[in-house]
């Protein structure tokens, strides 16, 4: 892909070990490759004060702020020397900096602990450790429902499906802990095992799943159980390994005489900006597929997409979950195709952050750019309104995706009857 680039690398999404589904993550960025030469200089002098002098004298003049380290530093040492109470350092840190954060205005930046940084970065890259499922995030029948098993997953290998509800880990009934801390019990080391008991069709069955690490499914995709002409592709979110899956789906389908496409971002809050570049590079031939701005709307980088891309009708379905680069996915395939969005206005987040290391062995998201499509307006704030706007179902709302068939999801009809009405 060709790149006009004047940035830093950029980042975006975070991924939990077992995932809970359509949460929403909301960022747009790209992985960070290095620590910028402010934070170089701020690793090679020695003392602490020479550190902040270091950072602080790299910041513009009128950027500058030493009463804010001097301050903290006083108040710090008074109340270690000489409260009367406990100071625990590391929640210390982590509050401080997340209310620097929030005193901002930036409700995309976060501060990472050093132990949560091993986690995000393996979300990141789409490699997880756990059980492989997508579940409610809260209780159905006194247990945790499974929405999907990810493919080449523990989940699958010990022969768990989707509709399965799982009442009891190692014992436990879910009912007396609650959906938060039978989550938890989810989780654990790779080689380590759980066992469960899962309700499925009115029979309890017990199973033993050996937690691994896998790759994380973000894209399912099957025949459109109406017309076997049209492929159904649901991308759940953007990762680094999304755009093997996304054209592997694609491939597929249109390999199995599928003429149109229906891709679903609903409920899809975003990923890494890269990966949908990837993708939509996939999609589209030579031309624009994004720009990146600063606050003004000066346009800093452009990237493009190179010969090549599919030539079928594609129909998109977004709801008011679908973010970030979910957005962007959509917006610049309205912008280059004849593409019909049909559902309810999206989000509306058309910025991006950066995700950096931090000295400490922390790391720092906060917003740097926006992002947009080819040719319309950056969508932040605002959202995209589809061109075909249907509301999903009464009956259907409060529901799961995964758990919608399809021949009662009245919007993916709505897409269909938009291909055809299209063609």
């Amino acid at each position: 892909m060709q790149k006009k680039v004047n940035l830093s690398t950029f980042v975006i999404t975070i991924i939990a070990a077992v995932l809970a589904t359509f949460i929403i993550t909301f960022s747009g960025t790209q992985i960070a490759n290095s620590i910028f030469d402010v934070i170089d200089a701020y690793k090679n002098v020695d003392s602490v004060g020479g550190q902040i002098d270091a950072m602080q004298e790299s910041l513009p003049e009128d950027k500058r702020n030493p009463e804010l380290f001097k301050t903290l530093a006083v108040v710090d040492y008074l109340y270690q020397n000489g409260y009367i109470g406990e100071v625990d350092n590391e929640d210390l840190t982590y509050f401080m900096a997340n209310a620097y954060i929030a005193y901002v205005g930036d409700k995309y930046g976060v501060y990472y602990t050093p132990e949560q940084v091993d986690s995000l970065f393996g979300g990141l890259n789409g490699e997880l450790s756990g059980l492989g499922v997508y579940i409610k995030t809260t209780l159905e029948s006194d247990g945790i429902k499974i929405y999907a098993v990810m493919d080449d997953s523990p989940a699958k290998d010990a022969g768990l499906k989707s509709g399965d509800i799982i009442l009891e880990i190692d014992g436990t009934p879910v009912k007396d802990v609650g959906y938060e801390k039978a989550a938890d019990m989810l989780l654990g080391k790779s080689g380590t095992s759980v066992s469960l008991k899962a309700l499925r069709g009115g029979e309890i069955l017990e199973f033993t799943v050996v937690r691994r690490s896998f790759e994380a499914q973000s894209v399912f995709y099957h025949k459109y159980a109406l017309d076997q002409a049209v492929g159904i592709v649901r991308i759940i979110e953007f990762n680094q390994n999304t755009p093997a899956q996304f054209e592997n789906a694609v491939n597929t389908l249109l390999d199995g005489g599928c003429k149109s496409l229906v891709f679903d971002v609903r409920g899809n809050g975003g990923g890494t900006l890269d990966s949908c570049l990837e993708m939509l590079d996939f999609l589209l031939p030579s031309g624009v597929i994004a720009h990146i701005t600063d606050a003004d709307g000066n346009v800093v980088e452009t990237h493009y997409s190179q010969d090549g891309g599919i030539d079928v009708p594609i129909s998109i379905l977004v709801d008011g979950n679908t973010a970030s680069a979910g957005e962007l996915f959509t917006c610049t395939l309205m912008d280059r195709t004849n593409a019909i969005v049909v559902g309810t206005k999206t989000y509306g987040k058309g910025c991006m952050q950066n995700i950096i290391s931090l000295p400490t062995g922390g790391a720092l998201k906060y917003t740097t750019n926006l992002f947009n499509g080819p040719t319309t307006p950056n969508f932040d704030g605002v959202g995209i309104t589809p061109e075909v706007y249907v509301e999903l179902a009464d009956e259907l709302k409060g529901k799961n995706y995964f758990e919608i068939s399809d021949e009662a999801d009245n919007q993916l009809k709505s897409a269909y009857d938009a291909l055809k009405n299209n063609k």
